[in-house]
């Protein structure tokens, strides 16, 4: 059986840094949010599906996941598209060049798979103009230590996963809710006063078409801002004996179905 993870992965961008984040000056905060759109142009999506996840992942704009009945199907996937052209031009437009572009760490779990993945990143940006040597790898023994660091903002970028604890928008949406931010689960220090007003709305409402158009509307919001390189839903293999009954869910909090099936008798 094959289905989609009830989560997604995503790279996090901490905003909390003055050279990506948003800025009270409206001309640098123009030029941090070209960089990070850049970026995000930067990163090829099918790429990462077919080289990491045997090409059985989903990509989609945004941070709702396809398995959500919030996932807003006529979002524009142009966010998640690799185009070069358009981040170079971005880049330029904004009066960034290799000599002005920041030094970004990109943090990682110490192994070669993960290694594999930072090469990969870091070629895609030196695609777009970006000095490999600005590119640099901040390399943790565990996932503990990466966490910690990451938590305390001591890097740039870093690539996350997020399984959902329970099948509802809300629960990806705190990612980017300000009171969230780090050392909590906003790890991107995200910060929109809007955004934070639209989810506190949408947190005391029931299922409904209101609230799902609320959640749309976050989602689109991050789109915009260039709040994150995101995402792709995994694709997850399982092998069922053909003797058992059973309906795969999807994982949330952990799945674990196969306690409560039965088996087909000969």
């Amino acid at each position: 059986h094959l289905g989609l993870e009830s989560g997604f992965v995503y790279v996090a961008m901490n905003l909390a840094d003055p050279d990506l984040g948003p800025s009270e000056d409206p001309a640098r905060d123009a030029r941090n949010r070209a960089l990070r759109c850049a970026l995000r142009s930067a990163f090829d999506w099918v790429l990462r599906n077919e080289s990491f996840y045997s090409g059985i992942g989903e990509p989609f704009p945004g941070i709702i996941p396809p398995i959500l009945p919030e996932f807003d199907p006529t979002l524009p996937r142009d966010s998640i598209a690799a185009e070069p052209d358009r981040a170079r031009a971005l880049l330029a437009e904004a009066g960034w060049n290799e000599h002005n572009l920041p030094e970004l760490e990109y943090g990682f779990v110490n192994g070669v798979v993960q290694q594999q993945s930072y090469e990969q990143l870091r070629s895609e940006f030196a695609a777009i103009g970006y000095p490999a040597r600005k590119v640099r790898r901040q390399v943790h023994p565990t996932f503990g230590e990466l966490n910690r660091a990451y938590r305390n903002r001591q890097m740039h970028l870093v690539l996350l996963g997020w399984t959902l604890d329970y099948p509802d928008a809300e629960n990806v949406l705190q990612l980017f809710y300000g009171p969230n931010a780090s050392p909590g689960s906003n790890t991107s220090n995200y910060s929109n006063p809007e955004y934070d007003r639209l989810y506190e709305a949408a947190a005391v409402m029931h299922p409904s078409p209101e609230r799902t158009a609320l959640y749309r509307r976050m989602n689109r919001m991050l789109v915009d801002d260039c709040a994150t390189i995101s995402g792709l839903s995994r694709g997850r293999l399982y092998l069922i004996h053909k003797n058992v009954l059973a309906v795969p869910d999807r994982d949330t909090l952990g799945g674990f179905f196969l306690r409560f099936v039965d088996l087909r008798q000969r």
